[in-house]
């Protein structure tokens, strides 16, 4: 009865939506930030045939509905504002005002990137600044779904108070207050997260449709796509039963893994409804979902490159730069195989074009899957965007392995990255190495900086023939470039890796 009568009201606010000659995505409207110097689409839905005019900034346009569509590009504005945006059918005018042209970034990934600023270290920082109008934020809530969708679920674009801020991603809040403080002009931020996603659940399906090999892939999103109706109501109705149940002390709710972790199903809902909308980059915060087990965790660098590129072809610019984390550290003790998933991200770095990797292993002294620090990993994310995309000249990448050498019982590593020399953070010598001999079993290892190589050695090994760095979920390393980047964590074996499982 519930699904009938939504069913009919959505029948109802469609029909309305039509008399009214057209209708706009949440995305477009009062407040939002329009990336410059890019062509500016502004489309929606409306009446077959209804002719749609607009006049924005000393431009106007017009086009007609068809197929129930519409869509009118500007051509590329310095940035500037506020301005009105004027869209008129013969039955309805619409203003969108307050609209400002500056750097628009998305922000995307699993819960740390959705972390928000009232739970991290720097909450009371950042919650003290006075509001910011030219920094927005257009925030998605968390939503799946079974097909591409047209709209988000009900958003609005919002400046940077300090009571709206609260609620927004502390690592995309500290990237857009660094980049907007060195580039001088409005900033927005679309941010689209959700907790414990992996990278599959924001691909579309025509990707893995397209995609030779991924018949798997393919059947799991046909799947998921088949049932997801079953999977909602299921979910409802656990969720419905544990509130019910949660005044009497019961605190274990419906599993996370909740109906709208399918593939595809957040790429339908969060992303191809403002795939249309011009931004500079992507920063992405993601990885954790697809590190269950080691199987999983060597995968990601085939599934992460095909979102990527999924991306690209969504927006439009097969150059979109994609800027993102490599995970941090995490318990020892936990499941994950955090190394594996590391070395996929590096291999995805290494292997496709405009992208760029802000190593995190060094920040902080937590451990939980929820680290609280992440004004640090807001800031090396802009001065990744700083450095490769803004051409300022300011050290982006650390140092990273190249080669190795064994010369007696010694493994000698030498690195790229490496202009101004390596030393350690603490004072202390080199540590998270380990060494391995024919036996491949890795023993810790005495580091020692030699001129711009690291010399190892172990008395468990004497004949070297492979090392590995910060090679564990919970590491603690001291080693950085003499601009105080840190080094990559690698390996310089190809042993197959022994299987992790949760």
């Amino acid at each position: 009865m519930i699904r009938a009568t939504f069913v009919l009201l959505s029948a109802l606010l469609l029909t309305r939506a039509l008399q009214a000659n057209f209708s706009l995505p949440h995305v477009l409207s009062d407040g939002m930030v329009l990336q410059r110097d890019k062509p500016v689409s502004i489309w929606g839905k409306g009446e077959e045939g209804v002719e749609i005019k607009a006049w924005f900034n000393g431009q106007d346009g017009k086009t007609k509905v068809k197929d129930g569509h519409w869509s009118i590009t500007f051509a590329p504005y310095e940035a500037g504002g506020p301005y009105d945006l004027t869209i008129q059918s013969p039955k309805k005018t619409r203003i969108i005002q307050d609209v400002l042209i500056g750097e628009v970034w998305i922000a995307g990934g699993q819960s740390n990137m959705q972390w928000n600023l009232s739970g991290s270290t720097h909450k009371e920082q950042a919650l003290s600044m006075r509001e910011n109008k030219r920094m927005r934020v257009f925030k998605q809530t968390r939503n799946s779904s079974a097909s591409p969708e047209f709209d988000t679920l009900e958003a609005q674009w919002m400046s940077s108070t300090s009571e709206n801020r609260k609620h927004w991603s502390a690592v995309a809040y500290w990237f857009a207050t660094d980049l907007q403080k060195r580039l001088g002009v409005p900033v927005g931020l679309l941010i689209n997260c959700g907790g414990a996603t992996r990278a599959q659940h924001w691909t579309p399906m025509e990707t893995f449709r397209k995609t030779k090999g991924f018949l798997f892939s393919l059947d799991k999103a046909l799947t998921a796509k088949r049932t997801f109706e079953s999977r909602r109501i299921r979910y409802e109705q656990e969720l419905s039963a544990f509130l019910s149940k949660k005044k009497n002390g019961l605190k274990t709710g419906p599993a996370p893994a909740y109906y709208g972790l399918v593939h595809c199903g957040y790429y339908n809902a969060m992303i191809h409804p403002i795939r249309k909308f011009s931004s500079r980059g992507v920063i992405w915060y993601q990885g954790e979902g697809n590190a269950h087990t080691t199987w999983e965790a060597i995968e990601y660098r085939t599934f992460f490159p095909l979102m990527i590129a999924s991306w690209r072809d969504a927006f439009g610019d097969p150059n979109l730069p994609f800027l993102f984390v490599q995970l941090p550290r995490m318990s020892q003790s936990n499941p994950r195989d955090l190394p594996a998933l590391r070395e996929s991200q590096l291999h995805t770095n290494q292997t496709v074009a405009h992208t760029a990797m802000a190593v995190t292993i060094d920040i902080g002294k937590e451990v939980g899957l929820h680290p609280q620090l992440k004004k640090p990993i807001g800031l090396r994310l802009a001065k990744l965007a700083r450095g490769q995309i803004y051409g300022e000249k300011v050290p982006i990448a650390g140092p990273r392995f190249k080669e190795f050498s064994v010369e007696k019982a010694e493994l000698t590593i030498r690195f790229d990255h490496l202009p101004s020399g390596l030393k350690t953070g603490d004072g202390n010598l080199p540590t998270e190495f380990t060494l391995c001999g024919p036996d491949k079993k890795f023993h810790p290892a005495l580091a020692k900086i030699v001129e711009d190589t690291i010399v190892l050695s172990s008395k468990g090994v004497t004949e070297p023939v492979a090392a590995r760095y910060c090679w564990r979920n919970e590491c603690f390393p001291n080693l950085i470039s003499k601009n105080g980047l840190p080094v990559e964590p690698f390996r310089t074996d190809t042993f197959d890796l022994p299987e992790r499982n949760p």
